[in-house]
């Protein structure tokens, strides 16, 4: 049987060899009505860069200091913040016992024997009185993440706010620090060189700190962040003296030092034993406090933070910009703009297909190159990693509301080393714009994001997406670039049923 069906099986593609095909690939046996046709085509798009008076501030980091460019001019960042005062979860003084293995802070365990090696390890940690202040400072960490002079040698002030701030606002870069802050209350300034240090620490006066720590007190009435806001509204953190260099600050907030006693529960020569510590002297009679540890309430993302943008004469530079490239120049600068001139497009398909119903784009890609040569400025020269395409007026929308790219009202795309370009998915919202489901915005603007993996999964990744904020700029061939092959442009390929 086997046999006998293999020669069937032979006879009958020799039979299908001996037939003329009259036509397309298909045509002997699919209608004429379910052919398709495939087709290119290629679109370029006008450019050009546009002024942007502020954007949303909403960063995962706070910024500080003042930088000039030769291309871009003199840009100014100050940051206005609330402090979290962790006062739902906060036990001061902090009595926790922790051993030296412990990544939690607190009192180590062995601290009597440094005293006396016949005593045990400190097990319980009671009764906490006189607590004291030693000292106590803003302090702002910024580790490598600076740019600029390093050698110029800046000066930074802490002023109190006199207004509140709210979590529930959305605040912009151009916001008036004079609607929240009078100045009248300095609480400590400092100079500083970045190279110095990675850490910045401004002395805070000890009225106002012992103020702040007599909140954990247990006689007092503040429960809650909201009613500490009203007595600490926050902080304005100002640059001034020389425009040496920015820095970028993930962690900033009050860092007190403080000394107590208590009532230590430990052994002595294996008996059990409770040490006063407030009894504690040295060999010369002289009295020792031991317990010594630190509180560091930060200026976090759980609480209102507002960077403050200053661009001195952009409006000037920007109108002396050339028009063979376009831009982008961070923060809060200048973005680059591409228009997709929809009835250019519709006429192209109109040449092939006399139905655009019938159309299927099976890819379409906005293309812009970068152009990262001879460059006089001394802002980042390399490209961004990443790219949003979205309309200009999704812009605040989409980093309000934590959106991510959607590939139908706005788009990412990954600045490619070998051509030198980006190329933005929009074969989804092509089709719904042909087919009618949607209005694709005409003008879109081009800004730079960093994208950080938020969620993991054995599948895929969820990531997060949030504006450039560190200073920096790159630029791009535009619509009026000698080099035509390199203007923006959208290649589409799409397919038409008869």
């Amino acid at each position: 049987m086997k046999y006998n069906s293999m020669i069937l099986s032979f006879a009958a593609l020799l039979s299908l060899a001996g037939c003329k095909d009259d036509g397309q690939v298909g045509s002997i046996i699919q209608p004429e009505e379910d052919l398709l046709h495939a087709y290119s085509g290629m679109v370029n798009l006008p450019s050009a860069s546009i002024l942007v008076d502020s954007t949303l501030s909403k960063s995962d980091a706070m910024y500080l200091g003042e930088y000039t460019d030769p291309v871009f001019g003199t840009t100014k960042v100050e940051f206005m913040s609330q402090i979290d005062s962790r006062i739902d979860g906060l036990v001061f003084p902090n009595t926790a016992v922790v051993s030296y293995m412990s990544t939690t802070s607190g009192i180590l365990d062995s601290l009597l024997q440094t005293l006396d090696s016949k005593f045990g390890k400190i097990t319980k940690i009671e009764s906490p009185t006189n607590v004291v202040v030693d000292s106590a400072f803003f302090e702002m960490k910024y580790g490598d993440s600076f740019f600029g002079d390093s050698m110029a040698l800046q000066a930074v002030s802490v002023y109190a706010l006199n207004e509140d701030l709210s979590k529930s606002q959305l605040y912009y870069t151009d916001t008036k620090v004079s609607d929240y802050c009078k100045k009248d209350t300095l609480l400590g300034s400092l100079s500083y060189q970045i190279q110095k240090s990675r850490t910045i620490r401004v002395p805070l006066p000890l009225d106002y700190v012992n103020r702040l720590v007599s909140v954990y007190d247990s006689t007092s009435n503040v429960k809650t962040q909201a009613q500490f806001d009203k007595m600490f509204k926050g902080v304005y953190v100002a640059h001034s003296f020389n425009g040496g260099g920015i820095i970028t600050i993930p962690v900033a907030g009050f860092h007190i030092f403080y000394r107590y006693d208590a009532l230590l529960k430990t052994t002595y020569e294996g008996r059990d034993t409770v040490v006063n510590t407030a009894k504690l002297k040295d060999v010369n009679g002289n009295r020792i406090s031991i317990l010594v540890t630190d509180l560091f309430l930060s200026a976090n993302k759980s609480v209102a933070r507002v960077n403050v943008v200053e661009h001195d004469g952009l409006t000037d530079i920007y109108q002396s910009l050339p028009n063979d490239f376009t831009y982008i120049f961070a923060p809060a600068g200048i973005y680059s703009k591409v228009t997709i001139p929809l009835n250019t497009i519709k006429d192209s398909l109109l040449e092939n297909v006399s139905d655009i119903s019938k159309v299927m784009f099976n890819s379409a890609r906005l293309k812009i190159w970068a152009k990262n040569l001879e460059w006089k400025t001394d802002l980042k020269k390399t490209p961004y990693n990443y790219l949003l395409l979205v309309p200009r007026d999704s812009v605040v929308p989409f980093f309000a509301k934590n959106k991510t790219p959607d590939g139908i009202t706005s788009f990412i795309a990954a600045y490619d080393t070998s051509s030198c370009a980006y190329a933005f998915d929009v074969t989804k919202a092509m089709q719904m714009e042909f087919k009618g489901a949607q209005k694709l915005e005409g003008d879109m603007v081009v800004i730079p994001v960093n994208r950080t993996v938020a969620d993991m999964t054995y599948t895929s990744y969820v990531y997060t997406y949030s504006q450039v904020f560190t200073t920096s700029a790159t630029r791009f061939l535009s619509s009026e670039s000698e080099e035509e092959s390199k203007r923006p442009r959208i290649d589409f390929v799409y397919t038409r049923r008869e």
